[in-house]
């Protein structure tokens, strides 16, 4: 599978200058060093939820929240700022 990522110019210029000192491709080195990275990684995973734990915190209209979202907190990263509360109740004002 061939992919695109973007990465940091300045990492980009460190990945080209490895690549000429070591005559390998810049595309050899990237993966040797994620799959180094992936493998050295020691990240403690999240606890997965579970679908009734979904269920649950999809299904709730508590603008506090419940146990249930703090585990999402922090789960995933988007560029985008959203309310969670003020868009479970324009998904009623759509039905």
């Amino acid at each position: 599978m061939i992919t695109t990522i973007r990465i940091d110019k300045d990492l980009q210029q460190q990945l080209k200058l490895k690549s000429a000192e070591t005559g390998k491709s810049q595309l050899e080195l990237a993966n040797k060093y994620i799959l180094d990275g992936l493998k050295n990684d020691n990240t403690p995973e999240k606890p997965k939820m579970s679908l009734d734990e979904i269920e649950a915190l999809l299904s709730h209209d508590l603008p506090e929240g419940d146990e249930v979202s703090e585990k999402l907190v922090g789960l995933a990263e988007s560029p985008v700022k959203t309310n969670a509360v003020d868009l479970k109740k324009s998904s009623y004002k759509r039905s």
